[in-house]
């Protein structure tokens, strides 16, 4: 088990590489917070100008409504845009030239099984709530669990999104969960890689904006404040980046056998010794 978890954590760091190649990429996952950012910032100030903020939230239905809509737009723009990035990866891993608008227009062509797999990620989540909403602890429990589980099984859904041709949901959890299955210290390692590779970063970022607002003034408050801000962000975006770099890497290599981008040049043996 400890060398699956090392082996993950070298494959974050060639992931890494793998973007230093093509720092273009970060735009994409940088469209994606500012698209679902507007679209939640417009919804609410549509709410709070025609005075139903409480109305929505003081009926069950109403929120559970609210609920679905934002899982769906969320669901559906992150993974249009995860869409775009493992389109790329999997681009530059046969050795072609790619760029960001070769991507979104790749997850264009998808978009049809981003959606459905979208309607349903939210109707599950809506589901989970209702849950978690009515059953008080037990349902807590039951929605930590069920997410936990949804989260291994979906891991690769995007990879195969893009790259395999199936439009229908259970053929996209089969692929999948057999990848993640094939693959679980090495994908579970690599996601824990990127956030500690990229937490200290977002740490930093953090503790100028609290000292920006709570301790400074003035011009060094802004100055902080910005520093803060960007830090931040930029964190959120290329740990996205290296994530799906790193996913895209893996399900090739699990489904197909290809010893592409983070594992070009190694032993087969030294990625996944069981295979």
């Amino acid at each position: 088990m400890a060398g699956r978890f090392r082996r993950g954590l070298s494959i974050v760091d060639d992931s890494v590489d793998v973007f230093r190649d093509n720092p273009s990429l970060a735009i994409l996952p940088l469209l994606s917070l500012l698209s679902v950012g507007s679209a939640f910032a417009a919804v609410a100030g549509v709410l709070l100008y025609y005075g139903v903020l409480g109305d929505v939230l003081g009926s069950d239905f109403l929120q559970y409504v609210g609920v679905f809509v934002g899982l769906a737009v969320s669901s559906s723009v992150g993974v249009f845009f995860n869409a775009a990035v493992v389109h790329c990866a999997a681009k530059y891993f046969d050795g072609e030239e790619t760029s960001a608008r070769e991507g979104l227009a790749a997850a264009w062509r998808v978009r049809r099984r981003i959606a459905l797999w979208s309607v349903a990620a939210a109707t599950l989540g809506t589901v989970l709530y209702i849950i978690d909403d009515k059953l008080g602890p037990l349902g807590s429990l039951a929605r930590l669990l069920f997410d936990l589980a949804w989260s291994l099984l979906t891991f690769f859904v995007v990879p195969v999104i893009v790259l395999e041709d199936t439009d229908a949901l259970r053929p996209m959890l089969r692929q999948s969960g057999a990848a993640f299955r094939d693959t679980w210290g090495e994908s579970v390692s690599a996601s824990l890689g990127v956030s500690l590779v990229f937490l200290p970063v977002a740490l930093v970022g953090l503790v100028c904006l609290g000292w920006a607002y709570f301790v400074a003034a003035g011009l060094v408050a802004y100055a902080l404040g910005t520093v803060g801000f960007v830090l931040l962000v930029a964190s959120m975006v290329i740990s996205q980046v290296v994530g799906m770099i790193a996913r895209t890497a893996l399900y090739q290599y699990a489904t197909d056998g290809e010893e592409v981008g983070p594992f070009d040049g190694r032993k087969p043996d030294s990625v996944f010794p069981s295979k």
